[in-house]
């Protein structure tokens, strides 16, 4: 079994990485070593933008409490 380590690239890197592969000529025996590695990026693609749209519903959910927070505090005042 392969040893795994972990590489701490940022989303552009990753996505021109999986570009890159698309150009990339290849023999016939190394298709499916390619098309696993491809799939490892896409699946990575895909939880950075998974991950990314959890933080902005959160903020913006944050935000919005805040908001709903201070309008009932200003309607107390009254």
């Amino acid at each position: 079994m392969e040893e795994i380590f972990s590489v701490d690239l940022t989303p552009n890197e990753i996505n021109f990485i999986r570009q890159s592969l698309e150009s990339v000529t290849i023999q016939g025996k190394d298709a499916k070593f390619l098309a696993n590695l491809q799939m490892k990026l896409e699946h990575e693609l895909s939880e950075i933008q998974r991950i990314k749209q959890e933080s902005e519903l959160k903020k913006q959910k944050d935000l919005e409490a805040a908001i709903a927070f201070e309008n009932n505090k200003n309607s107390g005042k009254r």
